[in-house]
């Protein structure tokens, strides 16, 4: 496979391959334009000189310290990095890994798309999403839980006001059909064991 067409297929794959020099700078391996994303990105990145760390990797810099050691270990696999993001010049997100790479006595950090990034995102925007959504539910159904308790209070306060028996028997249909209410709206939005509504709200 000659070397202009493996640039291409690692352009295609949306992928970069940044060569750590004794130095300690960073060239990028090939001359094949590389993706946009990564011109977008690495805008203090040149074409083909050595490029430092602070100038086009910050985002990296955490997991850099991570490769530095695994550098001179030098062992033959690869450390791969947790999904982070970076900001295009348009303001636009983008998600990547990085990895760690020793070849020989060369070595290499890759960088590439996350390509479950938006899925990700999506996933926990829709998990914020639905837990903003179930406390809402939440603080309505206490909402509606204050005044039916408020209603049991009078209800209670009424029966011991000295009332006939059939009023008295009204005043216990009265507390039963109450605590159904009570009972169906509490249901509706359980709260985790331990947690009152009070704290909740």
């Amino acid at each position: 496979m000659t070397s202009a067409l493996l640039e291409e297929i690692l352009a295609r794959l949306d992928v970069v391959v940044l060569e750590r020099l004794p130095d300690g700078v960073f060239l990028r391996v090939g001359s094949a334009p590389p993706p946009a994303w990564f011109s977008d990105v690495m805008r203090t990145a040149g074409e083909s000189r050595p490029i430092t760390v602070g100038e086009a990797l910050p985002f990296v810099g955490q997991f850099l310290h991570e490769a530095e050691n695994f550098w001179r270990e030098g062992p033959e696999e690869r450390l791969r990095s947790d999904p982070f993001v970076a900001a295009t010049a348009g303001g636009a997100d983008v998600g990547l890994v990085a990895s760690a790479v020793v070849i020989g006595q060369r070595q290499f950090l890759i960088i590439e798309l996350s390509r479950d990034f938006d899925e990700r995102r999506r996933a926990l925007q829709s998990a914020r999403e639905n837990v903003l959504e179930h406390d809402a539910h939440v603080r309505r159904t206490g909402a509606l839980l204050a005044p039916i308790g408020a209603a049991q209070k009078l209800v209670q306060q009424l029966a011991d006001s000295g009332l006939t028996p059939a009023q008295g028997q009204l005043a216990d249909d009265l507390r039963t059909q109450l605590a159904a209410v009570s009972e169906a709206v509490d249901s509706l939005a359980p709260l985790p064991k331990g947690v009152s509504r009070a704290q909740r709200r």
